[in-house]
């Protein structure tokens, strides 16, 4: 059979109009496969743009712009006043095709100590959730959108053009001073604004401690239960991480201090223990400072959502404590305002910082200077302090209504104590022969979100609880949600004792 013409088999072509895919897009791909299959030979014509189109009842202008980037990709040749032909094709002039590699060959790949790390760390457990009851998020149906446009478009318009550059390194000058402001008034931290480095979340600053101040092996007390990418980011870096128990008053020094040799680091969360809730007693603050002041020691102090406290009074930050310079102190805006925003804060002592801020460059480059001038003046202006008001208390109020379904609908499973801080309500099974980790699968497979409380441990065995964050449940889906839930672990237990 005689081979067709590069115009005929062109004109057979069909697009289909039913398809998602742009018309220029199945042109496109439609010649380019037949050029490398063979189907279209080096040297043959193209129909003309006006002709092809009318064959295949198309814009014009798509198959301009088609033949134009197919000689750009080398697959074509204009030549003026003769037409379009397909080019002579040399592997070194093509594009590179992009192929994917088959799952064989991947296994086969071996990774690095520190990707096995990541790939077994607790962190990975069901990222980036929002829905009811999920532990950590805000209440992102009121954040104040209008307020935050307006700061930002302000921004936009009044800036210089250094804020589209890449920022100074540690952050912006206008965004530490106000931070600075805000912990001295509200956390009785008195800072140098110059001794605040702006960061992508808590997360990248003990990201960025990790990579800075630790050598392999060195020892680092961290809580257990307790915050799981602090401890796995101190532990990926090279870290021996040794776990330390929580007791009445928090951190078990005495514990730690019969258990592991000296740390280099230690890592808390005094003003409201991640995720048990309890306060660090100011002994016990005391006694971590002196610890550290005679070991060399340094102190991470992840201050995460201290804002939001319902009953009693907050104790000042632990840093407020530190004469010596020992204390990294750590905040993020990802619980007061919303994830999204990526941007945190960390306070170290004077003569780490010009180290930390080159460090930073070395992980990633700064923060964005649109955003941290946005903040800043967010924060300048009042609506930062007048956002956290308006969130203690409705997030007090969907702590009650949580707690009254809770005790209303689920009595028979849980027991529970109302937290005087923080976003979630820890529910403690009553039957305590049951697996929290088999029963969140449970309750997520029934649309509601939670966490176990076991994947927070490190090395403690710890009573089966669930924790449900009540700060991202609308007050309009929290009955509905506690029933879904209550269902999911009925219907849970009772497989469980059929054996299913």
């Amino acid at each position: 059979m005689a081979r067709q013409s590069g115009g005929a088999l062109l004109s057979t072509l069909k697009i289909d109009r039913d398809s998602r895919i742009p018309y220029y897009r199945q042109l496109e791909d439609a010649i380019r496969r037949m050029i490398l299959n063979g189907d279209i030979s080096t040297g043959q014509q193209l129909p003309a743009s006006r002709q092809l189109a009318k064959d295949l009842e198309i814009s014009r202008l798509t198959v301009k712009n088609v033949y134009e980037q197919l000689g750009a990709e080398n697959y074509l040749v204009a030549r003026p006043g003769a037409g379009t032909y397909v080019a002579k094709i040399t592997s070194s002039e093509l594009l590179p095709t992009i192929r994917q590699p088959s799952q064989h060959r991947r296994k086969n790949l071996p990774l690095s100590l520190r990707a096995n790390w990541i790939n077994h760390s607790n962190a990975m457990i069901r990222l980036g959730g929002a829905e009811p009851f999920r532990p950590g998020v805000p209440a992102l149906d009121r954040f104040p959108r209008k307020t935050w446009a307006s700061v930002y478009s302000k921004v936009m318009r009044h800036s210089h053009t250094d804020t589209l550059g890449y920022g100074a390194p540690g952050g912006l000058p206008g965004l530490k001073s106000a931070i600075a402001n805000h912990v001295r008034d509200h956390r009785g931290v008195h800072v140098d604004p110059q001794q605040i480095i702006i960061t992508a979340g808590a997360q990248q600053a003990f990201s960025l401690i990790a990579f800075t101040l630790l050598n392999p092996d060195d020892v680092v007390f961290s809580e257990d239960p307790g915050h799981i990418a602090g401890r796995d980011a101190m532990r990926i870096f090279g870290a021996d991480v040794r776990s330390v128990e929580i007791d009445s008053q928090g951190f078990n020094l005495d514990y730690a201090k019969s258990s592991y040799p000296a740390a280099r680091l230690i890592f808390v969360t005094p003003s409201h223990q991640h995720p048990l809730g309890v306060t660090m007693s100011l002994q016990r603050r005391m006694e971590i400072i002196d610890y550290a002041r005679h070991h060399g020691s340094w102190i991470v102090e992840d201050d995460y959502d201290s804002e939001f406290r319902y009953r009693g009074r907050a104790l000042p930050a632990m840093q407020s404590l530190d004469n010596n310079g020992q204390i990294l102190y750590v905040g993020s805006f990802s619980k007061t305002l919303v994830p999204a925003l990526r941007l945190g804060y960390l306070n170290p002592p004077s003569y780490l910082v010009d180290t930390l801020a080159v460090g930073q460059t070395l992980l990633s480059q700064n923060i964005s200077p649109i955003l941290q001038k946005t903040l800043a003046r967010f924060i300048d202006d009042g609506s930062y302090n007048s956002h956290i008001r308006k969130m203690r208390t409705l997030y007090q109020e969907r702590l009650e209504m949580l707690s009254y379904h809770l005790a209303t609908s689920c009595g028979d499973i849980f027991h529970f104590d109302e937290p005087d801080a923080g976003m979630h309500l820890i529910a403690w099974l009553n039957d305590k022969t049951r697996g929290d980790a088999e029963l969140c699968q449970a309750i997520w497979d029934e649309g509601v979100d939670c966490l176990p409380v076991s994947m927070y441990c490190d090395k403690k065995e710890i009573n089966p609880g669930i924790m449900l964050g009540f700060a991202c449940a609308p007050e309009t889906k929290i009955s509905q949600c506690v029933s879904r839930l209550y269902s999911a672990v009925k219907n849970h237990v009772t497989k469980s004792s059929r054996g299913d």
